[in-house]
């Protein structure tokens, strides 16, 4: 009976992991089925739709060439400061710099640094004149769109270095390059850059996807003639003709051979790179990105002034600030909580349905993924990574087409409920990247030593294990919350926009004019998150136990 009640158990935790880690790919295939009759006259439309090329090269273009900026910018940090008394201050930094949203980043460098933002404003109206429409970064561009995802995906890569970091004897290696005659900065691009890009293909894979069909900030900041592709699509997809629901069908087609293009050019890229190394280090030329290696020795500082200048910048906003008044004169500003208190309540019940979606879906995503790595421990066997994180790998907007589809065909109705469930695949897929590492990397003799006082299995799991996964299970559960918080496409087409966020509300008020409106809600969805992970500080502060004991 026991061993029956076991078999059983075990079945059911494979069965909910198969289904959460699975919705992705239930999407994609769902989304894949046409339902309407395809002609060669749809072919035809869509080949010959006006601005497709130029939006699919576009889309392509950011898409590769935002991820592999990112992570060359991440690798000159690490290697500046990986054996660095800073580097501490940076790893604990890592995870709140990562939780500010794309949104906000984005929108925070428009408000700060375009010629109508704060900076330039300012500055020109000493002289009491105002700044060129030509002068700072345009508001809806491609070097706009490029320049914010950029700099959004550098901490994720940081996280990513950081984590093969302790895995891979860098130490070692770097006493090889110096014995072989080459500076250490030399020796990092040599010996450590091929093995960590070799490594990251996942991490640039999960960047590029997203990159590939984000929407929320295609549609504030990307161009407008033509619109990026996954704008062309999303109208598609939210179409009620025939003909539009065949141009979405061939529309996600040709999202899945941008993916594939995307795959095949981070193996291009490495191939391209390992080969230009190996090259300059047969011939002991010297390189030149080392000379810009150094002008990143200070970026902690600097991307943390430009978080905190990106807060103010829309905090300033939301005060009554606007392009036609000068930050830096004598003249008095009418500062005023005024557009807080009015729009409070508009804003609390998006506020608390944020709220409640962010702790259900990140909780159930944080359980589900330890329920994921205890079964395999169980199982003695770890499957691929890319197997669990599909979520973050595939192209969103086709696989929340897709569950829409199903959504309808279940006549399900529009309640926060579903957009919980479609939420869940996200917030898994991240804990799941955050708690692998420590969950593997516990030292199995504390276990041991627990069962040698007669503690049972469950005993050993809840006392030992989890007590020592406490610290790492609140950093999941902070980076899970702020991942759900960021959601808008899984929560504007299963909510159908009846299930309304602070992200929907401020994408659909941003989307006007009303700049000082927007401030407040950019700030409250920036701030979410950077609350999440102060309460987990202080949590685990409070706690004992952590993953990295075994390694003191």
């Amino acid at each position: 009976m026991a061993t029956k009640i076991r078999r059983l158990t075990l079945s059911t935790g494979w069965f909910i992991v198969t289904i959460v880690a699975g919705l992705p790919l239930f999407g994609i295939i769902v989304g894949l089925w046409p339902s309407v009759a395809i002609s060669w006259r749809d072919l035809i439309e869509f080949f010959t739709y006006n601005g497709i090329a130029t939006s699919v090269l576009s889309t392509l273009f950011v898409s590769l060439t935002a991820p592999l900026v990112a992570l060359y910018i991440s690798f000159m940090v690490y290697s500046q400061y990986r054996f660095n008394p800073r580097w501490q201050a940076l790893e604990k930094r890592l995870a709140p710099l990562l939780s500010l949203p794309h949104l906000a980043v984005a929108l925070g460098l428009v408000y700060l640094f375009s010629s109508g933002g704060l900076l330039w404003s300012s500055l020109w109206g000493i002289f009491g004149a105002t700044a060129p429409q030509w002068l700072g970064l345009p508001h809806k561009s491609l070097v706009t769109l490029l320049l914010a995802m950029s700099i959004k995906e550098v901490p994720f890569f940081l996280l990513i270095f950081s984590a093969l970091g302790r895995q891979l004897p860098i130490k070692s290696w770097l006493l090889q390059g110096r014995a072989l005659g080459y500076r250490e900065i030399t020796s990092w691009w040599l010996l450590v850059f091929p093995v960590l890009l070799k490594h990251s293909r996942l991490a640039l894979l999960a960047a590029m996807a997203y990159t590939l069909s984000v929407l929320d900030i295609a549609l504030l900041v990307g161009p407008n003639i033509p619109e990026l592709y996954a704008v062309v699509l999303y109208n598609w997809q939210t179409g009620f003709t025939v003909d539009e629901q065949a141009l979405a069908f061939v529309g996600n087609l040709v999202l899945i051979v941008m993916l594939s293009i995307l795959i095949a050019g981070i193996y291009t890229h490495e191939w391209w790179a390992v080969r230009n190394l190996r090259h300059h280090a047969i011939r002991r030329t010297s390189l030149k990105i080392i000379r810009v290696s150094r002008l990143f020795s200070h970026w902690l500082g600097l991307f943390s002034l430009l978080t905190l200048s990106i807060l103010i910048t829309f905090l300033i906003w939301s005060l009554g600030w606007n392009n036609q008044q000068n930050m830096l004169s004598t003249t008095p500003i009418d500062w005023s909580f005024g557009l807080w208190r009015d729009e409070w309540f508009f804003m609390r019940g998006p506020l608390l349905n944020s709220l409640y979606i962010a702790l259900v879906s990140s909780i159930v995503g944080v359980l589900t993924t330890l329920l994921a790595l205890e079964l395999q421990r169980q199982a003695k066997r770890y499957l691929p990574d890319y197997i669990w994180l599909m979520a973050i790998l595939l192209p969103q907007l086709s696989m929340v087409y897709g569950w829409q589809i199903s959504h309808t065909a279940l006549n399900g109705s529009y309640h926060t409920g579903w957009v919980v469930i479609s939420h869940l695949p996200f917030t898994f897929a991240y804990s799941y990247l955050v708690l692998r590492g420590p969950f593997q990397s516990l030292d199995r003799h504390y276990e041991l030593v627990a069962a040698s006082f007669g503690c049972s299995y469950w005993q050993q799991f809840w006392k030992v294990r989890l007590m020592l996964l406490r610290p790492a299970m609140l950093s999941a559960l902070a980076i899970a919350f702020s991942v759900s918080v960021a959601q808008y496409i899984p929560t504007l087409m299963i909510g159908a926009g009846r299930v309304s966020t602070i992200t929907t509300e401020a994408v659909a008020i941003a989307s006007g004019n009303e700049q000082s409106i927007t401030a407040v809600y950019m700030l409250v969805q920036a701030s979410l998150p950077f609350v999440a992970f102060f309460v987990a500080s202080v949590v685990s502060q409070r706690l004992r136990g952590s993953f990295d004991v075994s390694h003191q």
